[in-house]
């Protein structure tokens, strides 16, 4: 009998909610997809719990409706200001006599590392993911079980959540009538979908362009070695746009959608938007280079915040592998050259492959980058560089720790 699976992304521009199968052939197929508008999110946080759980509702309803099973259950993604990001070492004394590691040892540094993460009752850890391990004097060692030694070390990073932000979530999942499978940040889920074995082991940063934050991960040698969130978003574009054209937001986006490049040194001055096309009566004449000015001055912005968190951990401009982008805001016309001007690296556009039955074009299915990272994610699939990693309060230490998958 094929595996059901569903995933709840929950943005600050849309809920999605995916349904998918995995088949004899280990082939994932949708089987259904329901994108609806999100409601009393901002910035990935829920500020109304009302408005926020019957957007989740109805994404759930509608999916299930499409794929024509109930959805009872599903894997959630997170993502938004709320994240936080830090570093913790756990360190044991090996403890066979013959001196070899066993997976009781590997468990018993992860504990150790979980230990010395600084105590803050405002946060509640989602992952703790090893970026690698030390036993006695040797170092970068991807998976230690069957070693010798005497002495071993993790290294791991250490993601949280502002534990009211977290908690409301859950509330409106639960209250939505859905039951949680686990727990993801959003660009490990999407990495998931678009980034192969290569791309992690030379080295790579992906993001995921949201309406309210771009999150992002950074991997190398097939590690997972950072990760954060940018607070600047689609809507953060939508709202210049709106200022400078003094028109309602919801006008403004659309403006974008239609006439929006980041490309300004490609717009003629003279090419003029008519809001008349969107508001009748309105004689309003708006340069489309002003526009394309505003979107570009936005996204130069987003690449210079996350060009400073690659030199937090010296790597900029050292990721082969370069930018792979996700989500809605990666459609932007002229991204792709203004990310490659900021951050002087190789830079793509994030395409999910081994998927079936995908109800959108090749262009469209990067906006499901997350989501369907989240169907490979139930599977347990190609989980490269979490080798030990405990994942989240939901899923049990076993459950994780015998899911080993290196690259």
């Amino acid at each position: 009998m094929a595996q059901i699976i569903a995933g709840l992304d929950v943005g600050t521009s849309t809920v999605t909610t995916i349904v998918g199968k995995k088949g004899k052939d280990d082939s994932l197929e949708v089987m259904g997809v329901s994108v609806v508008p999100s409601e009393g999110i901002r910035k990935g946080v829920v500020i109304d719990v009302e408005d926020a759980t019957r957007a989740i509702r109805h994404s759930i309803l509608e999916a299930g409706r499409a794929a024509q099973i109930p959805i009872k259950s599903a894997v959630i993604s997170l993502s938004g200001s709320y994240i936080h990001t830090s570093s913790s070492r756990g360190v044991i004394a090996v403890s066979r006599a013959d001196g070899e590691i066993s997976e009781e040892d590997v468990r018993r540094a992860f504990t150790a590392a979980e230990t010395f993460i600084p105590k803050n009752l405002n946060r509640d850890t989602l992952h703790i993911i090893p970026k690698e391990f030390k036993v006695d004097n040797e170092v970068g060692i991807r998976d230690p079980i069957g070693m010798n030694g005497v002495r071993l070390e993790v290294d791991t990073l250490v993601l949280e959540a502002q534990i009211h932000s977290l908690k409301t979530l859950y509330k409106c999942v639960e209250t939505a009538g859905l039951r949680r499978e686990g727990t993801v940040f959003a660009p490990i889920a999407a990495a998931d979908a678009v980034l192969t074995k290569k791309q992690k082991e030379l080295g790579v940063i992906l993001v995921d362009m949201g309406g309210g934050t771009a999150d992002y991960v950074i991997f190398e040698e097939g590690r997972l070695i950072h990760g954060g969130s940018i607070p600047i978003g689609g809507n953060h574009i939508t709202n210049d746009i709106a200022i400078g054209c003094q028109t309602m937001v919801d006008i403004a986006e659309r403006i974008k959608l239609q006439y929006g490049t980041s490309l300004s040194d490609l717009v003629p001055k003279k090419e003029m938007i008519h809001l008349a096309e969107f508001i009748p009566d309105d004689s309003t004449l708006f340069p489309r280079k002003d526009l394309a000015e505003i979107i570009e001055a936005r996204l130069r912005d987003v690449f210079e915040l996350l060009n400073r968190e690659l030199k937090k951990i010296n790597r900029s401009q050292l990721l082969p592998a370069g930018v792979v982008l996700v989500g809605g805001g990666a459609r932007v016309p002229g991204i792709l050259e203004v990310a490659k001007r900021e951050m002087r690296l190789p830079v793509s556009i994030g395409i999910p492959f081994g998927f079936a039955n995908l109800p959108c074009d090749e262009e469209s299915s990067v906006q499901l980058a997350t989501p369907l990272g989240l169907l490979r994610w139930g599977t347990g699939e190609n989980h490269e560089g979490f080798v030990g990693a405990r994942m989240t309060e939901s899923v049990s230490w076993a459950k994780n720790f015998f899911k080993l998958f290196l690259p």
